[in-house]
C-alpha cells in the first residue's frame, strides 16, 4: 500500500499530521494565552483604577467613585483592607442588599497573595454567585493603610473568548493549509511534469503493452538535469532494444538449428520441468504437436516406456552431475534403435537430453553381418563342390573320359558361379563410389534397343517388344542402367517358359521417365514379393543354384536405380508373369560421395 501512494499524497498526509499535532499543542497554549491576556488586561485596568482611587480624599470617596463607575466597569470590583474585610464590592452590594454589604471577611487566596507579593491571581468558584471567576488582586496604600483592589471576571465569558480564539486559530490554520497545499500542488505539478512524461512513456512497457522502451521526449522548457536524465534513459533504452533484438535473433537462430536437427533435443530446468522440446523429439516420443511446457517429462502423454526411460536418465544425470547414456529399442513394425544422452547443465542447473536415431547404423551392421553370412554361405557351396571333385580326381588317377568331362564341367560351372558372385559384389561396391564424370545425357529408347540386341545375341529365341517415344532423355550412367536392365531381362528369360516373351515400355510421367519390363513367366509368390530386392534372397533356391544365381541381381538393380534417385517396384501374378516398374528423374544429377 505504501508504494501505491504518490509523493504529493505523502506530502499532503504529512501536512495533515503536522496540522493535527499543531492543534493538539495549540489548544492548551491558546487557553493559557487567553488567560494571560485576560489577566494582563485586568491588571492594567486595576492599575488605572488604583491611580484614580488614590486621588480620592477618603475611603468614602473611593467608594463613591466606584459606585459612579459601575456603569462603565463590566467586571466585578472589590476593595479589601488589611484585615481581609470587604470594604466595598460593586456586585455584592446589590446581591446582599443590607448589613452584609460591607465588613464581609474576604481571605481569598489571591487577596492573601496580593498582600504578600503585591499581586495575586486565581480562578475560583464563587459560592455567592454559583459560578467560577477569574480573580486579579493588586495591593495599594491609602492614608497609611494597605488595601487590595480585587477584580473578578466571569470564567464562562473567558471560556467563550478562548473558544472563539481557538476556532479562529483552527479556521486560520485550515485556510492556510488549503492555500499552502494548493500552492504546493501547483508547484509539484509544474516541477514534476517532466517526470510524469518520463513515467507515462515507460509505463506501457512496464505493463507489457509494448515490447520495447519508447523514446522519451520532454517539453522544451524542462530542467536541464531532467533533460539529461531523459537522454540517459533513451540511450539505455536503445542499448536494451539492441540487446533484446540480438538476443531474440540469437534465440531464433538456435531454435531454428534445434528444430532442423535430426536428433531429438529436450531441455529441463533445475526442478525437472520441460523448458524446451524440438519437433524431432516430439515425433520420437509421440507427443502432441504442442505439449504443455513446464510439466514433468514423465507426466506427458506419449510413448510411456520411452518417456520413463528419458526421465530416469535425466534424473540420474542431474543427481550425479555427469553425462549418462542409454539405448532404447522401439518395436513398431520393425526395430528402431535410439541412443539416449543426458548431459547436466553446469551453471544453471537442469539437464539436456539428446535422442539419436541409430537405426540406420544398426541396420548397416546387421546388413553387414547378413551379407558376410550369406556371402560365406553362397561361396561355401561352390567351394565345397570344387573341393570334392578335385579330391575325386586326386583319389582316382584312372578315370573314364565321360566321368572326367562331367567332373570338369561341374568344376567350371561352380567356378563361373563364384566368379559371378564376386563380380556382383565388386559391382555393388563400385556403385557406392559412382563418380560424377560418368553421368551423361542418355536416350531411354536407345538403351532399351541396346539391351534387346545384347539379349538376342545370347538367347536368339526370345521375343522382345519395345514401346518407347522417339526421344526420352535422362541424365544417368548408361553402363550402369544397361546393367540393371539386362539383369531384369535375363531374370525374365530364366523364369519364363521357352520361348520367353518380354515387353519393354518407356514413357514420360509427371516429368519422370518410367520404364516397365514385363514377362509372361512363372511369377513370384505374394509372400516373397516384399523381399525380392534383399541381398542373397532367392525365390526358388534350387532353380537359382542350378542357373548359377546367388540372389544379388535384383539387389544390384535396386542399388543402381536408387543411386540415380529413382525407384523400382514389382507386381506379379503366379503363372502369368511379373512386371518391374522403374521411375527415374529426367534431370537427376548424380554426385560423388565427396560432393
Amino acid at each position: 500500500m505504501r508504494n501505491r501512494i504518490g509523493f504529493r499524497q505523502k506530502v499532503f498526509f504529512a501536512q495533515i499530521l503536522i496540522f493535527a499535532a499543531f492543534l493538539v499543542l495549540i489548544f492548551p497554549l491558546s487557553r493559557f494565552s487567553v488567560q494571560e491576556v485576560a489577566k494582563t488586561g485586568l491588571e492594567e485596568m486595576g492599575m488605572e483604577l488604583i491611580t484614580e482611587l488614590k486621588d480620592q480624599k477618603s475611603i468614602d470617596g473611593m467608594i463613591d467613585y466606584l459606585k459612579k463607575q459601575e456603569l462603565f466597569v463590566y467586571f466585578r470590583v472589590s476593595i479589601i483592607d488589611d484585615q481581609y474585610r470587604l470594604v466595598y464590592d460593586t456586585h455584592l452590594a446589590r446581591e446582599l442588599q443590607g448589613e452584609f454589604a460591607t465588613g464581609y471577611p474576604s481571605p481569598h487566596p489571591e487577596v492573601v497573595e496580593a498582600f504578600k507579593k503585591g499581586k495575586g491571581y486565581a480562578i475560583d468558584w464563587s459560592e455567592i454567585f454559583q459560578r467560577r471567576f477569574v480573580y486579579v488582586a493588586e495591593k495599594f496604600d491609602f492614608e497609611g493603610k494597605s488595601y487590595v483592589l480585587r477584580m473578578a471576571f466571569p470564567f464562562e465569558q473567558l471560556e467563550v473568548m478562548m473558544h472563539h480564539f481557538q476556532m479562529g486559530l483552527v479556521a486560520t490554520g485550515v485556510l492556510f493549509l488549503l492555500f499552502f497545499n494548493g500552492v504546493l500542488y501547483g508547484l509539484f505539478a509544474y516541477l514534476t511534469r517532466p517526470i510524469r512524461a518520463i513515467v507515462g512513456a515507460i509505463k506501457p512497457y512496464q505493463e507489457g503493452k509494448i515490447e520495447s522502451v519508447p523514446q522519451i521526449i520532454l517539453p522544451k522548457n524542462s530542467d536541464k538535469e531532467l533533460q539529461h536524465l531523459s537522454d540517459t534513459i533513451n540511450s539505455l533504452a536503445a542499448k536494451v532494444r539492441a540487446q533484446i533484438l540480438a538476443a531474440t535473433q540469437e534465440k531464433e537462430e538456435k531454435v531454428a538449428i534445434l528444430e532442423s536437427l535430426v536428433e531429438g533435443v529436450i531441455a529441463l530446468d533445475n526442478e525437472g520441468h520441460v523448458k524446451y522440446i524440438n519437433k524431432t523429439a516430439k515425433d520420437m516420443l509421440k507427443l502432441s504437436p504442442a505439449p504443455a511446457l513446464g510439466e514433468f517429462l514423465s507426466d506427458l502423454e506419449g510413448h510411456t516406456e520411452l518417456l520413463k526411460r528419458c526421465h530416469t536418465l535425466l534424473a540420474e544425470a542431474r543427481k550425479d552431475g555427469s553425462m549418462r547414456m542409454d539405448t532404447f529399442v522401439m518395436q513398431n513394425g520393425g526395430k528402431t534403435y535410439l541412443d539416449l544422452i543426458a548431459v547436466p547443465k553446469p551453471y544453471e542447473g537442469g539437464a539436456v537430453l539428446v535422442i539419436q536415431d541409430k537405426s540406420s547404423q544398426y541396420q548397416v551392421v546387421e546388413m553387414g553381418k547378413d551379407f558376410i553370412a550369406n556371402a560365406s554361405h553362397e561361396l561355401r557351396t561352390p567351394i565345397t563342390i570344387i573341393k570334392g571333385f578335385a579330391e575325386t580326381l586326386q583319389d582316382l588317377p584312372e578315370i573314364s573320359p565321360e566321368l572326367l568331362n562331367d567332373i570338369v564341367e561341374k568344376i567350371v560351372r561352380n567356378c563361373h558361379r563364384m566368379e559371378t558372385l564376386v563380380k556382383n559384389l565388386l559391382t555393388l561396391s563400385d556403385i557406392e563410389s559412382l563418380p560424377f564424370a560418368r553421368v551423361q545425357e542418355c536416350d531411354v529408347a536407345a538403351l532399351l534397343d541396346n539391351c534387346k540386341q545384347m539379349l538376342l545375341a545370347v538367347h536368339e529365341e526370345v521375343q522382345i517388344g519395345i514401346q518407347a517415344p522417339d526421344e526420352l532423355l535422362i541424365q544417368a550412367d548408361p553402363d550402369l542402367l544397361e546393367l540393371a536392365l539386362m539383369n531384369l531381362m535375363e531374370n525374365a528369360v530364366k523364369y519364363s517358359p521357352k520361348p520367353a516373351k518380354i515387353t519393354l515400355t518407356a514413357r514420360s510421367t509427371n516429368g519422370d521417365a518410367q520404364i516397365d519390363i514385363a514377362d509372361q513367366g512363372m511369377g513370384i509368390p505374394p509372400d516373397d514379393l516384399p523381399h525380392i530386392f534383399e541381398r542373397f534372397f532367392t525365390v526358388d533356391k534350387a532353380r537359382s543354384r542350378s542357373m548359377g544365381g546367388a540372389g544379388l541381381g535384383l539387389s544390384l538393380v535396386k542399388t543402381i536405380i536408387e543411386k540415380h534417385g529413382g525407384t523400382i517396384t514389382a507386381t506379379s501374378t503366379l503363372g502369368k508373369g511379373t512386371t518391374f516398374t522403374i521411375r527415374l528423374p529426367r534431370r537427376r544429377v548424380i554426385t560423388s560421395p565427396a560432393g
